[in-house]
């Protein structure tokens, strides 16, 4: 029996009433906090050469026979070139960090560590469900991101293993970017997401220009600046902090382009316009899509896959291969006679 005219009338006040408090509840609930702003979180020590810790790292993952892994042999030749070759090893004891997954074989970890590397098995990193990439050998790449949880070291330069040395990198860490931390710029407060963890009041976070977007191999030396970054070469302080911050990026869905993997992620987390903007490194430290005019600069990491014979001779890249497979020669001999007695690390100052 339907309510009579009068008791529905009364009855509207209590609705409208109702009806505020749901709007005020929602538009309580759904507006975003404001950003956390703490100028004494995460705070860094300026680094200096007598106190110190300072690592080189690469990354290996996957279980590919020993003796047909490349990124395996090149992280053997970064191995050789960084502690034991006399003209581009180190100039002070730095360790080489090789950062591993759990899928890599035991007979590859037992010979990097015989060959002088510090072999450090990790979890990978969670990924979400949006992450993913058609590249089958960057489904581990977010791994790297453990190194920033390495908070006993003040800085590690990360470089991947498919880099060729032409001379010492250890005088990285004397530079400016690499010594000093930055201030993160509370100023814009725009870009900060209230989704993500809060950002440390400091970081470190110096690399290269991606070559892909001045020229790829046709590149001149010094190439221009560009706002990407390579993720294969960078310096970076590790911070719990920063490594929370980096991780809470992934919470929403497509907040960077997944397709390059945790270069994307680094990209967007130190966006030249954001909050923490990328510090430029030298030209000379590393180079993308490596060629003669790099090697003619004198550039010390030149990063490339050089066994790859589909990447043709343009650009002086077949003289670049020729110097690859000398360098990898003299590795497997070196470590050959190591092994057998006929050389110690003594003989050549390591």
């Amino acid at each position: 029996m339907c309510a009579p005219p009068s008791s529905r009338r009364a009855r509207r006040p209590y609705l409208v009433s109702a009806l505020l408090f749901l709007i005020s509840l929602w538009y309580l609930y759904s507006r975003p906090s404001p950003p956390i702003i703490d100028l004494n979180y995460g705070l860094l020590n300026a680094a200096d050469a007598t106190s110190s810790k300072y690592a080189i790292a690469t990354f290996l993952s996957g279980d590919q026979p020993y003796d047909t892994d490349a990124y395996f042999v090149s992280a053997r030749m970064l191995t050789y070139q960084l502690l034991h070759a006399p003209e581009t090893r180190n100039s002070r004891p730095i360790p080489f960090l090789v950062l591993c997954t759990k899928a890599v074989p035991e007979d590859k970890k037992a010979r990097l560590e015989k060959d002088g590397a510090t072999v450090i098995v990790v979890e990978d990193v969670k990924l979400r469900w949006w992450i993913r990439t058609g590249v089958t050998r960057w489904a581990d790449q977010f791994t790297k991101l453990r190194l920033f949880e390495m908070t006993q070291y003040t800085r590690i330069l990360f470089l991947d293993a498919d880099s060729l040395l032409t001379g010492p990198i250890d005088a990285i860490f004397d530079t400016a970017a690499v010594r000093t931390p930055a201030r993160t710029n509370f100023s814009r407060v725009a870009q900060i997401k209230a989704d993500e963890a809060p950002v440390p009041a400091q970081y470190v976070f110096a690399a290269r220009s991606d070559n892909a977007f001045s020229g790829c191999r046709e590149h001149a030396f010094p190439p221009p600046s560009h706002n990407a970054i390579s993720a294969g070469f960078w310096v970076a302080a590790p911070s719990r902090e920063l490594f929370r911050y980096l991780l809470s990026t992934m919470n929403s869905y497509r907040r960077f382009d997944p397709h390059t993997m945790e270069q994307s992620l680094l990209n967007y987390a130190f966006r030249r316009e954001g909050t923490m903007p990328w510090r430029e490194l030298e030209p000379k430290w590393s180079a993308t899509w490596a060629n003669q005019a790099d090697v003619d600069g004198g550039v010390v990491a030149l990063h490339e896959k050089l066994w790859n014979e589909n990447l043709g001779d343009g650009g002086g890249v077949g003289e670049l291969r020729k110097r690859w497979y000398e360098m990898q020669d003299r590795m497997k001999k070196y470590f050959k006679d190591r092994d057998e007695g006929r050389i110690n690390d003594t003989e050549l100052g390591s």
